[in-house]
C-alpha cells in the first residue's frame, strides 16, 4: 500500500513538475508579443481580472523548480530571450523647398521655408536684393580712331607783326598787322598719328613807330615799313589717334617781294609828307627764315581753327648807312586761321 502510494505520489509529483515547466517556457519564446500585450493594457486602463493574475503568479514556482538536475540545462536554454532584431529606424525626409510660380514671384526667388514660422507671413525677401556691381571705367578713350590721310586746301591768318632788334643792346621795336593766305596740303606718315604739312602762302605785315634820333636821340619822326613775301611753312604734325587735335612744328623760309621803308617829313601825317625808300634795291636781304609752332583744332570734316607764331632769327636789312638802326631788326609774328579742307 505504501508502495503504491509512493509510486502514485511520483507520478502526481512528475507530472504537476512537467505542467509547472510548460508556463516557463511560453512566456521565454514570446517576450515581445507579451511586452506588447502588457503595454497595450496598461494604456487602455483596463483593470487585471483574476486569471491575468493567475498567469502572473506562475512564473514563482518554476524559479523554485529550477534546481532540479536533470531540467536545469533546458530550463536555462529555453529562458533566455533572443534579442530582437533592431528595425532601422527611417529617417524624416526633409521637406523639398516650394516651386515658385512664375505667375506669383515673376523673376524673384521662391520664399524658404523656416521650421516654426508661418512661410506666408514672411515677405519674398529676407534682405534688400544686392545692388548691381559697377563695371570700373576704363582709362583708355572710347572714340573712333581718327586716320591721318591725305588731304589739301586753303587757309588764311591775321595776326601781330613786330619788327624789334636782335642784337640785344637796343628795346626798339615797332608793331604793326600782319595777313597771310594760300593752299596748304598735308601728307600722312602713318596710319594715325603722324604727318608732314607745307604750304605756299602770300604774306603782308606792316610796322611802324616813333624813331629817335640826334646826338642825345633828342629828336624823333615817325617811320613805317611795308613787306610783302611768299613764305613756304614746312611744318610736322603730330596727333593722338584718338583726336583731331594736332600739334604742328617746323620751320619756314620766306622770300621778299616787295619791302619799302617810309618817314614822315613833317608833323602833319597827311601821304603827300611821306617819303619812301624801296629796301630791295640794297639793304633787303632775301630770303630770311623763321621757328614755326602751332596748334591746330579740327571743328569738323572741312574746317579747322589754327594758332600759329612765327620766330625770326634771320636780320632783314643789311648796310644801311652810318646812323640808321636797322640793320639788326628780325620779325615775329602771332596769327589766328582758318583751313577749309577739301574732304
Amino acid at each position: 500500500m505504501n508502495m503504491k502510494l509512493r509510486a502514485l505520489g511520483f507520478v502526481l509529483a512528475t507530472a504537476v513538475f512537467a505542467l509547472a515547466q510548460e508556463p516557463a517556457a511560453a512566456p521565454a519564446a514570446e517576450p515581445a508579443a507579451t511586452e506588447a500585450v502588457a503595454t497595450e493594457a496598461a494604456a487602455e486602463n483596463v483593470p487585471a481580472d483574476a486569471s491575468a493574475g493567475e498567469a502572473a503568479a506562475e512564473p514563482a514556482p518554476v524559479e523554485q523548480a529550477a534546481p532540479a538536475e536533470t531540467a536545469e540545462a533546458p530550463v536555462a536554454q529555453a529562458a533566455e530571450p533572443q534579442a530582437a532584431p533592431e528595425e532601422p529606424v527611417a529617417q524624416a525626409a526633409e521637406p523639398a523647398a516650394p516651386v515658385a510660380e512664375p505667375e506669383e514671384y515673376g523673376d524673384m526667388p521662391a520664399p524658404v521655408a523656416v521650421r516654426g514660422v508661418d512661410a506666408s507671413a514672411r515677405p519674398y525677401y529676407d534682405e534688400a536684393p544686392a545692388k548691381q556691381k559697377k563695371e570700373p571705367k576704363s582709362s583708355r578713350p572710347t572714340s573712333d580712331l581718327v586716320p591721318m590721310k591725305f588731304t589739301f586746301g586753303g587757309q588764311g591768318f591775321l595776326g601781330t607783326n613786330t619788327l624789334y632788334a636782335n642784337d640785344w643792346d637796343s628795346d626798339e621795336a615797332y608793331n604793326g598787322v600782319a595777313w597771310k593766305a594760300g593752299l596748304f596740303a598735308i601728307f600722312p606718315l602713318n596710319e594715325y598719328w603722324m604727318g608732314f604739312k607745307i604750304g605756299i602762302l602770300f604774306d603782308h605785315s606792316d610796322a611802324s613807330a616813333s624813331y629817335l634820333y640826334g646826338p642825345n636821340l633828342n629828336k624823333e619822326m615817325s617811320v613805317k615799313f611795308k613787306q610783302d613775301r611768299i613764305s613756304v611753312p614746312l611744318l610736322f604734325t603730330l596727333k593722338s589717334p584718338y583726336s583731331s587735335f594736332t600739334v604742328d612744328f617746323g620751320a619756314q623760309v620766306s622770300i621778299p617781294v616787295q619791302d619799302e621803308f617810309g618817314f614822315l617829313k613833317n608833323d602833319n601825317e597827311d601821304d603827300m609828307n611821306w617819303e619812301w625808300y624801296d629796301m630791295m634795291d640794297q639793304y633787303r636781304t632775301s630770303p630770311d627764315f623763321a621757328l614755326l609752332l602751332g596748334l591746330t583744332i579740327k571743328a569738323n570734316r572741312y574746317m579747322s581753327f589754327d594758332i600759329r607764331y612765327e620766330f625770326g632769327f634771320s636780320k632783314l636789312y643789311e648796310g644801311l648807312p652810318n646812323g640808321w638802326r636797322f640793320n639788326a631788326l628780325t620779325a615775329n609774328t602771332l596769327l589766328l586761321g582758318l583751313s577749309f579742307y577739301a574732304f
